[in-house]
Parts: C-alpha cells; sequence; structure tokens
C-alpha cells in the first residue's frame, strides 16, 4: 500500500540530507506494512532541535525538558476510521523529531543518523496507530520488539538482532563446517590502560562484549570474545592494560594481563602514537622479545594521528622488537580490522573449535551486564570515583520477553555514594538508561534494570572483597 508522507525541516543544526528523508519515509511505510493497514494514510513528519521539541513537549505533555519524539494522533486508540468513499488518504496524525537529539542518542548507541531517525519514526507511527508503552507494559514490549524486526526489515538491524528482512520466515540456517576442516587460535590482547584494547576486540568479533570507556583500567578481568568465520574461530583474551598497581586490585588486574600471553597462540600488542615509547611499552617489548609467541603491533588511534608521527612510531616500536608484522589502525571506525584479521591467520592451528559458532563471549551474560554497568558510571563520573566502585548481579530474572535485573553497585566513601546518585537520583537514572540499552541490544530482550549503591570502604585492599566481587584468578 502506498502512503503519504510529508516531512518539513524546522532546524538548522543538523543537516537533513535527501538520504535522510528517504530513510524515515521508508521506515514509516515499513511500519504500516507491518501494521498490515490496507488502505493510504497520510503522516506529516516534521524534524526540529530540541529547544524547539521542549516547548512543545512543555506545552501538550506538561514535561519541562527536550525529549527525542512527540507523536500527536488524529484518533483515540481503536476508534481509526477511513471514509472509503472519498478515497483520500486517511490522516493519522503528526510526528515531530530532534534531529540534534537523534544525532546525539545514534552516537551514544553506536549506530547511524539514519539508523535512529528510522527507529523514532517507526516508534511514532506504533503511537499514532493506538499503542502506548506509558500505560502498558505490553505494548511496550511490542512496541520495541516490532520496531526492531520493521528495521530488520528493511536492512536497519540493530547490533545483536537478527532478520533475514521478513518478520514471517525463518533465518536461513548456516552450513555448518566438518570438524576436520575446522581451524583455531587463541589471541591475547595486550597493552598499557586506555589504548584501545576492549574497543578493537568489540570491533573484531563484530559485538560489544568488553566494556568501553576513555578512561584507563576499564577492563579487569580478562575478557574473551569469540569470533567464528568461515572454518576458522578466533578466541580473544581482552586484558586489563599494564600499570604500576595501586592495591591489591591492582596487583591482580596486572597479573591476569601477563599471565595471558603464554596461554596465546598469537599476540596483539596494542599501543598508540606518542612522542616516545612509554616505559610499560618497553617492559612488554622486553618480554615478548623473550616469548617464542608471534606479536603483532597494532598501533591503534589512527584516526587522531599524524600520518609522519605515524611512520616514525613504526620504526621505533619495530627497532625494540621483532614483530611478525605491524598494523596501523583504528578500531574505533573498524579501520584495518580486516588486515589485522588476515595477519593472524597465519598463525591458526588445525584443531576443532572450541565454542559453537554462534557463541560471541564465554562470558556469563550477569558479567557482562555489571561492565555495561560499570562502563556507564566510568563515563558519567569524575576519573577517582568509578575506579573504586564495583558492580554485582544480585538478581536475574529471565522471562520469554523480559529479563529483570537487581544489581548492586559498591563504592568506598558515603561522599561519593551520594556522587553516584546525584541530584535527585539523575546520575544514577542516567547510568541506568544507559546500561539497559546496550543489555537490551545483546539479549534482544526488554530489560527492567534496578540499582542500587552501597559503600564498602577500602574494598580494592581486601582479596576477600575482590573475589567476592568477581575478580578471581584462574583455577
Amino acid at each position: 500500500m502506498k502512503h503519504t508522507i510529508y516531512t518539513r525541516n524546522d532546524q538548522d543544526i543538523i543537516e537533513l540530507t535527501a538520504a535522510l528523508r528517504s530513510v524515515v519515509k521508508k521506515a514509516i511505510n515499513a511500519a504500516l506494512d507491518y501494521q498490515e493497514i490496507e488502505f493510504p494514510c497520510e503522516i506529516s513528519v516534521t524534524f526540529t532541535d530540541n529547544d524547539k521539541i521542549h516547548e512543545l513537549n512543555r506545552e501538550y505533555r506538561g514535561k519541562d525538558a527536550p525529549t527525542d519524539v512527540l507523536s500527536f494522533p488524529m484518533f483515540e486508540a481503536g476508534e481509526i476510521e477511513y471514509d472509503d468513499e472519498s478515497g483520500e488518504p486517511c490522516a493519522l496524525g503528526d510526528i515531530v523529531i530532534s534531529l540534534e537529539r537523534a544525532k546525539a542518542q545514534s552516537e551514544e548507541y553506536g549506530h547511524s543518523l539514519e539508523r535512529e531517525a528510522a527507529f523514532l519514526a517507526v516508534h511514532s507511527v506504533l503511537h499514532l496507530l493506538g499503542f502506548d508503552h506509558e500505560t502498558s507494559e505490553e505494548d511496550e514490549v511490542y512496541m520495541k520488539e516490532s520496531a526492531e524486526e520493521i528495521l530488520a526489515g528493511i536492512g536497519l538491524s540493530r547490533p545483536g538482532f537478527e532478520s533475514d528482512g521478513a518478520s514471517d520466515k525463518e533465518p536461513a540456517e548456516t552450513p555448518k563446517i566438518p570438524v576436520k576442516e575446522q581451524k583455531t587460535m587463541f589471541v591475547s590482547i595486550i597493552g598499557r590502560p586506555n589504548v584501545g584494547k576492549s574497543t578493537l576486540l568489540n570491533a573484531m568479533v563484530g559485538e560489544k562484549v568488553a566494556a568501553v570507556s576513555k578512561k584507563p583500567q576499564t577492563t579487569r578481568n580478562r575478557i574473551t570474545g569469540i569470533l567464528t568465520k568461515d572454518e576458522k574461530q578466533f578466541v580473544f583474551i581482552d586484558t586489563p592494560g599494564l600499570h604500576k598497581p595501586k592495591n591489591k586490585l591492582g596487583e591482580f588486574m596486572v597479573n591476569a594481563a601477563r599471565e595471558s600471553i603464554p596461554d596465546a597462540d598469537a599476540v596483539l600488542f596494542v599501543a598508540e602514537v606518542t612522542d616516545r615509547i612509554p616505559d610499560q611499552d618497553k617492559q612488554i617489548m622486553e618480554k615478548l622479545s623473550k616469548s617464542k609467541i608471534p606479536a603483532i603491533l597494532v598501533l591503534n588511534k589512527t584516526d587522531i594521528t599524524n600520518k609522519g608521527k605515524l611512520l616514525e612510531a613504526i620504526a621505533r616500536y619495530s627497532s625494540m622488537c621483532e614483530f611478525a608484522s605491524v598494523v596501523p589502525a583504528s578500531a574505533l571506525n573498524g579501520e584495518n580490522v580486516d588486515i589485522i584479521l588476515s595477519e593472524l591467520e597465519k598463525f591458526i592451528r588445525n584443531e576443532p573449535w572450541y565454542f559453537p559458532d554462534d557463541v560471541a563471549t564465554d562470558q556469563p551474560i550477569r558479567v557482562i551486564a555489571a561492565e555495561i554497568i560499570r562502563e556507564k558510571l566510568l563515563r558519567l563520573l569524575d576519573d577517582e570515583i568509578p575506579h573504586g566502585t564495583a558492580v554485582t548481579i544480585e538478581d536475574y530474572e529471565e522471562t520469554e520477553r523480559l529479563v529483570k535485573i537487581r544489581a548492586e553497585i559498591y563504592c568506598e566513601k558515603a561522599a561519593h555514594k551520594k556522587i553516584i546518585i546525584g541530584k535527585g537520583g539523575e546520575t544514577l537514572k542516567k547510568a541506568a538508561t544507559y546500561a539497559r540499552e546496550d543489555i537490551e541490544a545483546m539479549i534482544g530482550k526488554k530489560v527492567f534494570l534496578d540499582l542500587w549503591v552501597k559503600v564498602k570502604e577500602n574494598w580494592r585492599d581486601s582479596e576477600l572483597n575482590i573475589e567476592r566481587f568477581g575478580f578471581k584468578k584462574d583455577e
């Protein structure tokens, strides 16, 4: 069914391209088709900014804050009427999208502006058709799942959501690789804190399996990411950054990183371009030189690196250690990730896979959920406070469509607890919202996340607490 979609631009902050208009129209038509609307409809879409949608939100909903999208239906729920005799399209209502807010959310979630705007448009269409997530938990779940299926059908799948583009068909089964043809290798990812090891792991695996932050020491445990590609299975071990420990937790993190090297078939040594080689990198290369394990140097963050300085860095590092290869890369943008994998393939063994081909990590969902929550705290709080936090999952209840998680956040001082919660609970609410979005993307289900903050003084210097909070030495 052909529907009429009018678009209007009422902002000048974000460029409204023809491609973006087209994607939004396509998404709206797909949503109407998904709902089996068999009469022509008319919908108006206005693209605006945060200030203007703030005014509309305050005027029509009584909420004094900007939002991402507003829906103004012409009919009450269940009362849509179409005049067959007139032949004119049925005016369903108006949609207002803040492109400014959509852009920010697309960057936060790690997908395109087109994908985010299309999601908001589909979400609004469902509102126009009578669904309301604010008054009905059932509608909330349905709207979330339906939106993902609709977007998948037009090639805008969210990471972790699988579809062949048709919601009424089963995805084609992937042919299994005979055991005798399977190949396997273990790869240890090492380097200083904050050089992009976890970002690189996520880029290679294609899913978020490790916490990422601009602050150092985000990773505290050895996180295993798994990529199965054709007959090859790569098992990546993301380690905490090598640094001078300040407490017992720091000692655990450093030992975890060092112990990962002998277990590997190859090592990815991740560094970034600096004017001189840091002492920690020199220590790493000294250890690699004594090892017989092949090492690949990944000079990360080329997206922010001068080419001349990059070449100088390659020469400096290569003079200190005999690398199997050197690959400049940008883990954030996915640049040269395919080359890294090609270089690793040279050392792969003819050996059966250790994991099923549809598994991206060996970490329990509870562990990843805890790390995601802590990651959000790292992003939202000042430098020192989040490093004194630990997250435990106290309750994890899963049904067919919903997952309920109760998590406890431990910090070392009562003053830190107040900061984590924030004025009126605002900081904790933001952390919960951002974490919930990531967890939902990972497991493909609606998540209810309940966060609590507790004080446990000097827990980082207690071996008992370190183990209690999930930092255990390998058996």
